[in-house]
């Protein structure tokens, strides 16, 4: 999967979530099915045209999901659908809401008022845990640092937040369900891992860079360390990580990436 399907495939989460929709409701606007919406939404298959249409007509910014650039109509679309509240020196308040060219203005008064009731839902014990909670704020403030080093149009702690809510369909990340914190953590884990393999990431901090491909190796054959001997021996006659190119670092990690996905046979090979 390319880096450039990944964050189209952010994106589109990020836009789902902004627009209000789950990904059941939303698979069902755009006449495909959830599955398929959840193979766009890991960037596992490319949007196409028809979807893309679809999911304008929702309010979806389809501009922002490939370019990652804003629409100016968009954002203005907004702006001009959003009534301005005026409150008078006496605490009255009007709604004003900007009429378009061939609009018919009705002016009404009126003295009644409406309160609304929101059903507030709270964390219980079938929630992620403060310390499962905590983990993955510590995932996303690392998502955010590296997309401020890497990106030009880096996504902030809102973006990412509202991505990762929308990934696991839900409104606050604490009311992510238990059985679905791997998913979310995996998620942000393969958000970092796309961020790192990005041709510049070694550049714009070659240390941070180079101890966050450490860890991830240490911790992937540590229960193989013999394997990562032979295999730094024999591809590239060293005995230590820390003797490697960041090239060699880099194919290094990507190996052990490689072989953490396929099945292990009996011999452990």
């Amino acid at each position: 999967m390319s880096v450039e399907r990944a964050d189209i495939a952010i994106r589109l989460v990020e836009e789902r979530g902004r627009t209000g929709y789950s990904r059941v409701a939303f698979a069902r606007e755009l006449g495909i099915s959830a599955e398929t919406l959840r193979l766009y939404e890991i960037g596992q298959s490319a949007l196409n045209a028809e979807v893309l249409a679809k999911a304008a007509s929702l309010g979806v910014d389809v501009q922002y999901v490939l370019t990652g650039v804003r629409s100016v109509n968009a954002l203005e679309a907004e702006k001009a659908a959003r009534p301005e509240v005026s409150v008078s020196s006496g605490g009255s308040a009007n709604v004003v809401q900007f009429a378009q060219n061939g609009s018919t203005i009705h002016m009404v008064s009126t003295q009644k008022h409406v309160t609304h009731t929101r059903a507030e839902v709270k964390p219980g014990e079938q929630h992620i845990s403060e310390a499962q909670a905590a983990k993955l704020t510590e995932l996303v403030h690392e998502v955010v640092e590296l997309e401020a080093k890497l990106k030009k149009a880096p996504k902030g702690f809102r973006a990412v937040w509202g991505a990762l809510n929308a990934h696991c369909d839900v409104t606050r990340y604490l009311l992510i369900a238990a059985e679905d914190y791997e998913k979310a953590e995996k998620y942000l884990r393969q958000w970092i891992g796309r961020l790192n393999s990005m041709a510049s990431a070694p550049v714009a901090d070659n240390d941070a860079w180079r101890k966050r491909r450490y860890s991830y190796i240490k911790i992937n054959t540590k229960d193989d360390s013999d394997w990562l001997v032979a295999y730094l021996k024999k591809t590239f006659k060293v005995t230590s990580l820390t003797e490697l190119s960041d090239e060699q670092l880099d194919r290094t990690y990507r190996a052990v990436a490689a072989r953490k996905r396929k099945p292990r046979s009996p011999n452990g090979a």
